[in-house]
């Protein structure tokens, strides 16, 4: 993962303070979650420039007979400050080429892990 993190630094600029401040925004969304959250990924999208998305799954498992799964967005100045918004699409087309063109920075699986890791 050093070599991988010290890779995205290089090519977008993100630094371990960025992913750091993005993932403590992870915490809190985790604490605040009423369903399960998991998978945190910091991203970026051909369709938002100059953005980091910090991308989450919520997993409602309420009615037991039908666990509803969802992807949630969050978006990122490129020096981790919030910008207070969100993703929406306009058509199922849209959704889907957003959605094929995300690319992956960073992943952990849960939200505290972060603080646990040395290299972060």
């Amino acid at each position: 993962m050093k070599t991988e993190n010290a890779t995205v630094e290089k090519q977008l600029g993100v630094t371990k303070k960025v992913i750091t401040s993005i993932m403590n925004r992870a915490v809190h969304i985790d604490q605040a979650c009423k369903a399960h959250c998991r998978d945190f990924r910091i991203m970026v999208s051909a369709a938002h420039p100059n953005t980091l998305i910090l991308r989450w799954t919520t997993i409602d498992i309420s009615d037991i007979d039908r666990p509803e799964q969802c992807y949630r967005y969050e978006c990122f100045e490129m020096d981790g400050t919030p910008q207070h918004c969100s993703i929406h699409y306009s058509d199922q087309e849209e959704a889907n080429a957003f959605f094929n063109g995300l690319k992956t920075l960073y992943l952990q699986e849960c939200a505290m892990d972060h603080k646990l890791r040395t290299h972060v």
